[in-house]
């Protein structure tokens, strides 16, 4: 690597970084440049998927999942894109995907298994916000995938930077700091903008990318980016329910500026209280994405 190992500022390295991440199967690769392509006619999506087996299988298992509430069983995949839409089961199968490129072990003490359940308690979250805003439900899958990798980027320095983010995790665990601070402070960057560049070269709607990118960072008031929004909050009350074992949460709640109280809900347990079944929906989208 060209960058110094104690500070990493340069873009060139973050996406040297991106480039080492496991390919997706091209039949995956495929699915994404054809929903990518306005242009795109549904067979020919569908006929990608259809030849890939395995991908097959998991598609229609989601799609009949009580995670989308269907009233018709899906029993093939020009049903899924014709009820569900192409840009539905392009995120889709890019979080399945993207869960399945996840390594389960690694050298940097990170535990994957805290990891995927934050992820998916903070896509849970975000896609319930997303209907408490009143966001199209079809749509609002995409919140979902966007709660779903919003920490890709710790994934990839666990990987390809194993004992410098060893020495992150434990600095942030002792002095109690958050990670993304103390990513910061070792390599330049943190997880959120490398997760936001990995987006981007797996061509990720922009507005997608930028909520990965600003994740940490409260809008100074609402409505420019819903998506950001609501993975901010989302990714705050995921570490309420269930906190993370390296760090603290990343922001305390009177640190939060005032226009999250009023668009969400009164306080953080008053706004989770009133998003009915997140356990069930956290136990469904668990069970829906197990590998």
């Amino acid at each position: 690597m060209r960058y110094h190992p104690c500070l990493m500022t340069e873009r060139a390295d973050l996406l040297d970084l991106c480039d080492r991440m496991p390919a997706f199967p091209a039949s995956v690769q495929r699915v994404l440049a054809l929903a990518s392509d306005m242009n795109t006619a549904p067979k020919e999506l569908v006929r990608v998927v259809e030849h890939d087996p395995v991908l097959t299988l998991k598609l229609l298992k989601i799609a009949n999942s009580a995670y989308f509430g269907l009233s018709r069983p899906i029993v093939s995949i020009n049903h899924a894109v014709v009820y569900l839409g192409i840009n539905t089961v392009r995120h889709v199968a890019l979080a399945i995907a993207a869960i399945g490129a996840i390594p389960r072990q690694n050298s940097a003490n990170f535990d994957t298994d805290d990891f995927l359940l934050h992820s998916l308690c903070t896509a849970v979250i975000t896609r319930s916000l997303a209907r408490k805003m009143r966001v199209a439900e079809v749509d609002a899958a995409n919140y979902f995938v966007a709660g779903l990798l919003h920490d890709i980027g710790q994934v990839v320095f666990s990987q390809f930077e194993a004992p410098a983010y060893k020495e992150v995790l434990q600095t942030a665990q002792e002095k109690m700091r958050p990670i993304y601070s103390s990513e910061q402070d070792r390599f330049g960057a943190d997880h959120s903008e490398l997760g936001a560049l990995l987006g981007e070269r797996w061509q990720l709607p922009k507005r997608l990318t930028k909520a990965i990118r600003l994740h940490h960072v409260p809008p100074s008031r609402p409505g420019r980016n819903p998506m950001r929004d609501c993975l901010f909050v989302a990714n705050l009350l995921s570490a309420r329910l269930h906190l993370p074992t390296n760090g603290p949460p990343a922001m305390e709640e009177a640190d939060l500026p005032a226009w999250v109280f009023q668009q969400f809900g009164g306080d953080f347990d008053s706004i989770l209280q009133h998003l009915d079944g997140i356990e069930s929906e956290l136990a469904v989208a668990t069970e829906m994405f197990h590998q």
